[in-house]
């Protein structure tokens, strides 16, 4: 039996993120299977100090959790690399004993627990899930939701402004630092990319293994440096017993949602302009999930119902749901929507409308598109584009067949059995390799 220790930028049941989920499904799978599965994940409390360390039992699994809100950060490369969080993370590591150290996501953390962990002689496996070891902000999505088809750093340094960060937690002098970046006589800030371009480089250069449920992330990050060779397209698992027996029917009215977290970079604001020229007020549009601030931006929740409240028909926002009712969530839609801006890597949510029997109309490009063959197994629409989005919907609403086609269409999505056993072989790899070199 193995004893494997995740680290994670946030856990369940605080944050219900698509990688959370992901790392809590594939933890508690393999605890079921008689490993030994620990987490090591940054909390965010800003009632707490920061480094404090808590541990606790949450079901199968240990879970340490290291508070930390940035408020002793003072250069930019303290965003990323975090000698205290390194030594807390050593501590752990000592005391656990694991065989092999699988990261999920280090934002809040520390790069540094790329080099303990080598330094303990363990195989590291590092998941990507979005694009942080290349864009500080994680989307390559700038401000005014502009996407970065190329990594430009002259047009990254506006990004790195300081309601960008947990402002509120930043030291002064940090933020007094960020402030001057922006001014146009001050030019340290391509300076200081292009070190953390290096700094990020060789963190990527020390995973024993990378994993990725899609080829676009594979290809994306080898203009990282990033050997193609050392990445595993791996599925994410899903719990499919929760989806099974659901009945799958159109339903009157016909009931358009979004599943997810409302931040810009999901496009929800398309979502309701193409309701808007959908033009149809007997058809619903039902929104789903929590509101968090996005780079400072604690507003759009309320810039949406604004939004909404000049539309004509029915417009709900449920707020926050919890992972269990995801299920029953979507088997109540006739059409799941998946708006995003940014080249989403592979949303669960995809996964669990098809596991629901749901249509899908997501935006097409990154790894949205590569789920989805247009009208095979759900449509497509030019992203960011609110008409295209409608023509979809249209196609909908005016087509039965189609609707039924894809509603029945034999999706095929790996079970959190499925994941945990590719996610098995490649760790036991690893570990016979240690030995045979050892």
């Amino acid at each position: 039996m193995m004893r494997i220790l995740f680290v994670v930028h946030a856990f369940v049941p605080e944050s219900i993120g698509g990688v959370e989920l992901h790392c809590h499904y594939l933890a508690a799978a393999l605890a079921e299977k008689g490993h030994d599965a620990a987490v090591f994940a940054r909390q965010a409390d800003a009632t707490k100090p920061d480094y404090e360390l808590e541990k606790r039992r949450q079901g199968s699994l240990t879970v340490w959790r290291v508070n930390h809100c940035y408020r002793d950060v003072v250069t930019f490369a303290g965003t990323y690399r975090n000698e205290r969080i390194d030594g807390i993370f050593d501590q752990v590591a000592e005391q656990w004993r694991p065989d092999i150290v699988h990261v999920h996501h280090l934002i809040g953390l520390s790069t540094g627990i790329f080099e303990r962990t080598k330094h303990r002689g363990l195989p590291l496996v590092l998941g990507l899930h979005d694009y942080w070891f290349g864009c500080p902000r994680g989307q390559r999505i700038r401000n005014g939701l502009r996407l970065c088809d190329d990594i430009d750093r002259n047009l990254c340094v506006p990004c790195l402004k300081p309601q960008n960060y947990e402002v509120r937690t930043l030291h002064g002098s940090f933020v007094q630092w960020l402030r001057r970046l922006q001014a146009p006589t001050y030019r340290p800030g391509l300076r200081i990319l292009r070190q953390y371009d290096a700094d990020m480089r060789r963190a990527l250069a020390l995973p024993d293994a990378v994993v990725t449920p899609a080829h676009f992330h594979r290809e994306m990050y080898a203009h990282y440096g990033v050997d193609p060779n050392k990445v595993h397209i791996v599925p994410y698992g899903f719990p499919k017993p929760a989806f099974a027996g659901m009945e799958r029917r159109r339903g009157e009215p016909f009931r358009v949602g979004f599943v997810g977290t409302l931040i810009p970079s999901k496009g929800v604001h398309i979502l309701l302009e193409a309701y808007r020229l959908l033009g149809r007020p007997d058809v619903m549009l039902e929104i789903h999930g929590p509101s968090v601030p996005y780079h400072g931006d604690a507003g759009y929740l309320d810039r949406l119902k604004e939004a909404a409240a000049g539309i004509p028909g029915t417009i709900r926002f449920h707020g926050r749901y919890d992972p269990a009712d995801a299920p029953r969530i979507l088997s109540s839609l006739d059409a799941l929507v998946v708006p995003s801006l940014w080249y989403e890597c592979a949303p669960l949510v995809i996964r669990e409308g098809f596991l629901a029997g749901v249509p899908v109309v997501a935006s097409g490009h990154g790894g949205m598109a590569e789920a989805i063959d247009h009208s095979v197994n759900g449509l497509l629409f030019r992203p960011g584009n609110a008409g295209d989005l409608a023509v979809q919907l249209r196609l909908l609403l005016e087509k039965p067949d189609l609707w039924q086609r894809l509603a029945q269409y034999p999706q095929r999505v790996a079970s959190v059995e499925d994941g945990t056993a590719l996610h098995l072989d490649l760790y036991q790899s690893l570990l016979g390799d240690r030995d045979r070199e050892a």
